[in-house]
Parts: C-alpha cells; sequence; structure tokens
C-alpha cells in the first residue's frame, strides 16, 4: 500500500512540472460533415490561441455526423467525455436534440454553441446550465429589426414579410407585436428551398406592395431576389431589407447595376461601438481575412477565444486539474467556474464586437451594421444602449478608413439622386402639348405646357431633383375596376413602378390613398354645374302688350265699343238722363243728353284705366249698366297687372335650375360627369340622398350620360343647347366658361376636394414634395400659376356690364313710351283738324277769307299766355296795335261781361 501512495505522489510531481512547462488540455467539437467551413475555422482558431500562450495548449478532437441521430450524438459525446476532453463545441441547430447539454451539464465539462437555437424555457435552462452561446439572442436580434424599421431613416408603415418554411420567426416577434397582421400592416408570404421563387414575387406584386423584409436563408437569396426582376420589383421605390446575417457572402452584389435600383438595406455584426462606449478594439487587418467572411465561422471562432481566455484564467488557480472520467461516472468541478468566468468580463481578441455573455449564457449584446450589401457600405449602426445610430456620427478607426477608400469610387445606385418620371394625362389647362412655331421644334419636356408642367418645374427648383413627363396611354386617371381587380390611369403608372409622381387634376380620394400616397393639396375646389347659356332675349319694346294675346286686346277693344253704344241707348231711353230744359239760339225750349260717343267711350275708357270720369249715371238702368262694366274692367285691368308682372320677372330668369336640387327634380335636362373619375366617385359613393338620387339618374340615362373626360362633356354640352348638363371640378368649369360664350356655371359649388401630388406608397420623398408644396403657397407661387392658367384674360365673350339690380332700363319700357308719343301725336293731329275745321266755320259764318281767320286764330294760338278769347278774334285783330294786345286785352274784357250777363239772365229762366 506504501508503494502506491509513493507512485501516486511520483505522479501528482510529474504531472505538477509538466503544468509548469506546459499543460495541454483536449477539446471536442462535433460538426456536419456538410459543416466542413465551420471545422476549418475550428482549427485555425485552436492553432491561433495556442500561439498565445505555450504553457497552455488545447488538444482539438473532432467527430462529424451525416444525419441529426440522438443515439450517435450521446454516444459521440460520451466519447469525447470519455477522452478527457474540457469543453465541447457544437453540434450546429441542425440537430433537434439537446443531448449534449444535458450530458455537459451533468459532467460539469463546458459546452459552446455558436449559432441559433431555440429559445429556452425556465426548466430547459435549469438542465443548460453549462452551456454557452456566442451567437446573438433571437430575442435581441428581433428588438433591433424592430428598432430599425421603425426608425426615421426607414420609417416602414407597411410591408410584406416573405420567409422561408425553416427561418426562426422568433427574430421577427417584435415586429409582430409592433404591426398587426392586416392589410394596412404587416402581411406573410411563405415559400419553400427549390420552388418556383416567381409565384412569391407574382403574389408580392399583385399586392401592390413596394417594402418586402425578406428572411431566408444565404444560400438561396440570390435565387430568390432574382426572380423579382421579372415582376418589376427591383425599381427605384422598391425597398428590400434582408435579416440574414450572411448576405454579405451570399453573392447578393451580383445584381449591382444601373437597372438594379431598389433600396436594399441587410444586417450584420463586426460594427463599430457608437461612442462613448469605446471598450473594444478592432482586431482586423487591414487585409481582408476570408476564411471568417461567414458569421457562423466568426462565431466558431470567437467561442474557441471565450473559452480558451476563461481557461487560461481557471488553469493558473489551485486545485485545478484535467477532467478523467467517462460518461455519467464523475463531475468535473472547475468546469462550472470556468463558465462563470466566460459569462464575465473577458478580454478579446473576437471577430465579433462586444461579445459578453448574460447569466443564462446567452449572448445579448452586440452591434449591428445595416449596410447596403449591393455596395458594402455602412449606413448605419445599431446596438441597445444606443439604438440606430448614423455612420457619419461614428469616428471611423483605420480599418474602416481603409475599407472606406477602397469603395469610394462606386457609385450606390439606389441613393443615387432619382430623376423622376411624372405620369400625367394630356387635359387643358392643366398639362397638353404645346404649339410648335414654324421652323421650332422642341424636345423632352420642353413639348409640354400647362399648370401641372409650371408646378412640377418649381418644386424641382425647390426639392432639387430632375424629372421627365411621360403621359398615360389611355389618358386616365385612375379608377379602380373591381372585376379585374386592376386599376388604370395614372395610378397603375405608379403602382407598376413606371413612374413615381403622378399630377394633373387628380382627386385625393381613399381608394386612390389605399394603393399610393399623396402629397399636400396644391388646389383646393368643389363640383360645379357646367351648362348651356342661352342668348338672351331680344328686348321687345312692346312686351307690355304680351300679358293679354291679340284676340284679347281685340275682344277688349269690341266691348268697349259694345259697352258705348249700350250706354247711348240706355242713356236715351232713360228720362233721368236727359238736362232740364234749356233756350237754344233760336230761343225755343229744348232737353240735352250727355251720353255721346265721345262721353261714353270717355267713361269706358277711364274705368279700364282706374282713372274714374266726371260724368256719372243718374238712372237705375245706367247705373246697374256702368256697375257691370266696372266690375269687367276692375278685374281685366287687375288681372293685367298680375299678368305683367309674373311676365316681367319671368323673363329676367336664366332658366328654372339653379341647383343640383333642381337639376334632380327635373326631366328635360340630362347630366353626367367623367365615368371613373373622383367626381363620379363621389356621387356613387355619397350617403346623401339627393347624390344618390343624381347618380341613379345619371345611371338610367339613354345615351349614356358619362363622359371620357373634361373635352368631351364640354363639347357635349355646348352641342346640346340645353338639354345636358356636365358635373365637374370648379376650376376647370371656371377654365372652359372664360374661353367659351356658350357656357356657364349653375349654382354654388359643393362637395368640396382637393388635388394632390401621388406618389408611391411609403415613398419617402413625399414628405419633401409636401414640404415643397407649402413653401410655394407661402411664397404666392401657387396663386400666381392658378392666375396664369385659369384666370388669365384671353377670354372674348362680351361681358353685359350692366348689374340685374331689379331696375328696368329702356329696352324694357320703351313700348310705353311709344306709346304716349303715338297718343301725342294722334291727338295732336286731331287738335290740328279740330283746329282747322273752327277756321273753316268761322269763315264761311262770318263770310271773311279764310286765311284771315286761320291768322287770327292762329295769332291767338300762340299767344299762350292769354287765357281769355274774343268772340271775333279777326276783327280786333285788324284794329290792334303791331302786337295787336291792347285790343285784344279790351275786346276780351268787353266780350267777357256781356257773356255773364247773359248767363245771369239765363240762369234766372
Amino acid at each position: 500500500m506504501s508503494a502506491i501512495k509513493f507512485l501516486v505522489l511520483v505522479a501528482l510531481i510529474s504531472c505538477s512540472n509538466a503544468n509548469e512547462e506546459s499543460l495541454v488540455l483536449k477539446i471536442g467539437a462535433i460538426f456536419f460533415d456538410t459543416e466542413m467551413k465551420l471545422a476549418e475555422a475550428f482549427d485555425v482558431a485552436v492553432e491561433e490561441v495556442n500561439a498565445v500562450n505555450p504553457n497552455l495548449r488545447l488538444d482539438p478532437i473532432k467527430h462529424y455526423m451525416t444525419i441529426d441521430d440522438s443515439i450517435v450524438l450521446q454516444d459521440l459525446s460520451c466519447e469525447l467525455i470519455g477522452n478527457g476532453v474540457a469543453a465541447i463545441f457544437g453540434p450546429s441547430s441542425k440537430t433537434n436534440s439537446d443531448i449534449v447539454e444535458v450530458l455537459c451539464n451533468m459532467t460539469g465539462i463546458p459546452h459552446l454553441q455558436f449559432d441559433w437555437h431555440p429559445q429556452q424555457s425556465f426548466r430547459e435552462r435549469l438542465n443548460h446550465q453549462m452551456t454557452v452561446n456566442v451567437a446573438p439572442m433571437e430575442l435581441m436580434l428581433s428588438n433591433a429589426f424592430s428598432d430599425i424599421l421603425g426608425s426615421k431613416s426607414f420609417d416602414w408603415k407597411s410591408f410584406t414579410i416573405a420567409y422561408e418554411k425553416s427561418a426562426h420567426l422568433n427574430r421577427l416577434q417584435h415586429i409582430f407585436a409592433w404591426k398587426q397582421l392586416h392589410k394596412t400592416g404587416i402581411k406573410m408570404q411563405e415559400f419553400q428551398r427549390g420552388d418556383d421563387y416567381r409565384i412569391l414575387w407574382k403574389r408580392i406584386n399583385n399586392a401592390r406592395e413596394k417594402f418586402v423584409l425578406l428572411d431566408c436563408p444565404a444560400d438561396i437569396l440570390v435565387d430568390v431576389v432574382n426572380a423579382s426582376i421579372d415582376f418589376n420589383m427591383t425599381g427605384s421605390f422598391n425597398n428590400l431589407f434582408l435579416t440574414n446575417l450572411d448576405t454579405h457572402v451570399s453573392g447578393i452584389d451580383r445584381f449591382y447595376s444601373r437597372e438594379f435600383t431598389v433600396t436594399v438595406a441587410a444586417v450584420r455584426l463586426r460594427t463599430y461601438i457608437p461612442p462613448p462606449v469605446h471598450d473594444e478594439i478592432d482586431v482586423f487587418d487591414n487585409e481582408v481575412d476570408t476564411r471568417f467572411d461567414s458569421l457562423g465561422t466568426q462565431l466558431v471562432y470567437d467561442s474557441v477565444v471565450l473559452f480558451y481566455n476563461a481557461l487560461l484564467q481557471m488553469s493558473q488557480r489551485s486545485g485545478f486539474y484535467m477532467p478523467q472520467f467517462s460518461c455519467g461516472h464523475g463531475f468535473w468541478q472547475p468546469g462550472p467556474h470556468i463558465v462563470q468566468q466566460m459569462k464575465e468580463q473577458v478580454k478579446p481578441p473576437y471577430k465579433t464586437q462586444r461579445l459578453k455573455i448574460n447569466a443564462h449564457g446567452q449572448r445579448e449584446d452586440f452591434n449591428l451594421e445595416i449596410y447596403n450589401p449591393l455596395i458594402d457600405r455602412v449606413t448605419h449602426i445599431w446596438n441597445k444602449d444606443f439604438q440606430l445610430v448614423d455612420i457619419e456620427k461614428i469616428k471611423e478607426n483605420s480599418t474602416q478608413a481603409v475599407k472606406q477608400r477602397r469603395l469610394e469610387n462606386k457609385e450606390d445606385f439606389s441613393q443615387k439622386p432619382v430623376r423622376f418620371t411624372v405620369a400625367t394625362r394630356v387635359g387643358k389647362p392643366y398639362f397638353s402639348w404645346r404649339d410648335e412655331p414654324e421652323g421650332v421644334h422642341y424636345e423632352g419636356n420642353e413639348r409640354f405646357e400647362g399648370y401641372a408642367v409650371d408646378l412640377i418645374y418649381k418644386l424641382a427648383e425647390e426639392c432639387k431633383f430632375d424629372f421627365d413627363f411621360e403621359p398615360v396611354r389611355d389618358n386616365k386617371y385612375g379608377s379602380y375596376d373591381a372585376a379585374t381587380d386592376e386599376w388604370d390611369g395614372i395610378i397603375r403608372q405608379l403602382i407598376d413602378n413606371n413612374a413615381q409622381i403622378g399630377i394633373c387634376d387628380l382627386t385625393i380620394t381613399q381608394a386612390r390613398r389605399s394603393v399610393v400616397d399623396f402629397t399636400v393639396p396644391f388646389m383646393q375646389l368643389g363640383i360645379s354645374i357646367l351648362s348651356y347659356k342661352e342668348p338672351p332675349p331680344k328686348a321687345d319694346i312692346y312686351g307690355f302688350l304680351n300679358p293679354y294675346g291679340v284676340e284679347v286686346w281685340l275682344y277688349v277693344m269690341i266691348a268697349m265699343m259694345i259697352t258705348s253704344m249700350a250706354m247711348i241707348l240706355a242713356g236715351r231711353m232713360d228720362q233721368f238722363e236727359w238736362e232740364p230744359p234749356s233756350e237754344n239760339a233760336n230761343r225755343e225750349l229744348v232737353r240735352q243728353n250727355i251720353w255721346n260717343m265721345h262721353n261714353t267711350m270717355w267713361l269706358v275708357l277711364g274705368s279700364i284705366l282706374t282713372q274714374g270720369c266726371d260724368l256719372l249715371p243718374r238712372g237705375l238702368p245706367m247705373r246697374l249698366l256702368t256697375a257691370f262694366w266696372w266690375i269687367f274692367a276692375l278685374l281685366i285691368s287687375q288681372t293685367y297687372i298680375a299678368k305683367l308682372a309674373a311676365f316681367i320677372t319671368s323673363s329676367k330668369l336664366s332658366g328654372n335650375i339653379a341647383s343640383l336640387h333642381d337639376l334632380v327634380d327635373q326631366n328635360k335636362v340630362q347630366f353626367g360627369t367623367i365615368r371613373g373619375g373622383a367626381t363620379s366617385v363621389y356621387f356613387s359613393e355619397s350617403n346623401d340622398t339627393e347624390n344618390r338620387m343624381a347618380w341613379n339618374k345619371m345611371l338610367s340615362f339613354k345615351p349614356d350620360a358619362f363622359t371620357k373626360n373634361n373635352e368631351e362633356g364640354v363639347d357635349r354640352v355646348k352641342l346640346s343647347r340645353g338639354t345636358y348638363a356636365f358635373l365637374m371640378e370648379t376650376t376647370n368649369l371656371q377654365y372652359y366658361v372664360q374661353r367659351n360664350c356658350e357656357l356657364t356655371q349653375i349654382g354654388e359649388s359643393f362637395g368640396e376636394k382637393h388635388y394632390g401630388i401621388a406618389v408611391p406608397l411609403n415613398a419617402n420623398f413625399r414628405s419633401n414634395l409636401s414640404v415643397g408644396i407649402l413653401k410655394l403657397s407661402e411664397q404666392g407661387v401657387l396663386y400666381n400659376l392658378r392666375n396664369k392658367w385659369f384666370n388669365s384674360n384671353e377670354s372674348t365673350c362680351v361681358e353685359d356690364s350692366t348689374i340685374d339690380d331689379g331696375q328696368f332700363d329702356m329696352d324694357s319700357v320703351g313700348g310705353l313710351f311709344v306709346m304716349l308719343i303715338v297718343g301725342l301725336f294722334i291727338a295732336f293731329l286731331i287738335g290740328i283738324a279740330e283746329f282747322l275745321w273752327h277756321v273753316h266755320r268761322i269763315a264761311v259764318k262770318e263770310k271773311i277769307p279764310a286765311m284771315l281767320a286761320l291768322k287770327a286764330e292762329f295769332n291767338f294760338l300762340i299767344r299762350f299766355w292769354l287765357t281769355k278769347k274774343p268772340l271775333h278774334t279777326y276783327r280786333e285783330s285788324r284794329d290792334s296795335t303791331s302786337t295787336g294786345y291792347s285790343s285784344l286785352q279790351q275786346l276780351s274784357s268787353g266780350s267777357t261781361v256781356k257773356k255773364k250777363k247773359k248767363t245771369k239772365k239765363r240762369a234766372e229762366y
């Protein structure tokens, strides 16, 4: 027994001396036979750490597996433990068994992993306490992806996640919590390795998606992306985010070209630490080491370095010994201390930055580079402390500076200032072909003119971009066809990525906003009714006669004649209508009747004109006849006045349609709008009763009430001459009314609408355009453009300068003056005739020359200040002075006295 103790003591002393000289520990590694690069990286890592300290060396033992078999894996693990390994590396996540973790937990052998494994529960962590994983935690990666896409630099509002079936969706759990699975949030598209990837992109393209998060293995990434080219998913306004950390070794940079302008972003480790935290150094040389390109090889290297550093610390402590026991028959006491040392702060060098292990053996701290994989240019850096940081804010060290100098001549096509294609439609005054003078030929954008052209030029100057106008072939705005599930016009061009800006008189609607985005409005307007303007009726100076027809006037005059004759007859029959007896020139007593044709006509006319008369009947028959005539005259005159007022009022109305309500309530005038335009959508989707009635009537009209464009609607209004009205935007209506004298606007505008510039969904330049529009508005540019194209003085219409304030002009009442003049003329003709007849009677009675009598009467006639006339003017005129005033005055006075005496005697009789 003592001999045995001596031999054991000698062996321990020998081992102690050996440890002082050189300590060699075995480590085991398990790889699949398809992971030769990982095995090579493992060998290189062991070789490099063995060169660090000659007193501690690692002796690797590698085993390979062909299939995932837990029994084989258990046997390999027990064999390694039986060989006395101080740690087991692997296997990768291709295995579904945790037998290695369990065996290492039972024996105290450290177990190191270098890729993603399923997230462990609390119970599972109890059996995996000896396991350390240097791969970033999937939970932290998920948090990083969510921060990146939600940042201001990316600002993804809705997108599609395309993932390979075997992908770990745990890396996206924060995104699922951030955005809902909805049409306006996140859409999911699954595919499998070996599928026809064109089907995937066809589904995405049909969904009008421009933002795609692609999660798939790096070895099929090129094939998947290449399939998107056939569906125009690689344009300037498509966005692709690649979550695989090995994207940089997938070969995706082969797509670098001027045609492949999609904005691509990917993530990887090996980034600099945002300041002020700078507790690690960059271990890379200026020359690129291709042996550790992939993340897997880097993590294998880091796992070896991590274990070696911890082992180097523990091996220098007393009580350390090498494991020597079989599987399941012992526990290596230094093992837990080595694992604890790996969880504490240990010094690099590492291939990845910020390698820190938490209490559960998981790596929760790391840096992510966000970069463009086509040109290998870093744009941002993320870590859990600083989130997303722009690379320009981070001071580059020498290695990155050298690398940047190598790439500074490589052009980034996705970040290059884009020359926008502007989709529009031909339609004045927004966009039209420019007239070319003789000998002048325009090229490019100079071929066009209009409000939209000027606005884009101003925006380009304000926002610093170039552009090319491209009119759409179908010349449509953009409407949705439910039967084909397709859009047309300008909206379709934006959806298909054939254009980046859409502008014209394009109304912002909810349906369009579901497939494209709009800037702030550049014009506010409403809907108005365009109608044919009836020419004003010619002035009728005899319009006051219109209330009654010719037949009625004839009957009234006949009634007046008959009534006058009836009054003469009744007056002669009624004894009360005869005057008392009086002496005539022959001294005979006679009775006189006042009801002759002159007096009865005067009574009849005065009654019908409501002026009265100084001759009134005395007998009952005559009074009854007069009373019934007054009733007739009253009704005729009052009816005439009422009809005249109504006629004048109606003649001043241009039509009986003054609003949409009037238009809907009548059946004479048809009305319509542009088929599929925003105005038709306004009526078709409105909940207002009147708007729905208008829409239903438009659908029922035959022929079709809808038009292809505004020009067709305007032409139809002009040709219809009052039987068709067109519903259109107010600004366009004003433009056509100013240039077409036969058109007019009916009523006030209704249905507030806005014109905006359309851009693809989530286009990052939309906000710049909106800011540009606001600046142009503040500077008065939009106001000037509107005046230039809508309120120009090109109208050739002769506008009526008079304002209809309810007053009548001479054209309206001229007939009355004509009637007055005619009446005066006739009266004077009759007066002259009677005057001449009176002169003739005097000449005959007094037997004097007619000229002498005419001269005497005329001389008296022109002396209008004389109110008393002598009986024989010709005598006094002969004896008068040169003026004849004195004799006439005396004779006039004498004759007056005689006349008074004679009248007095007659009264006494």
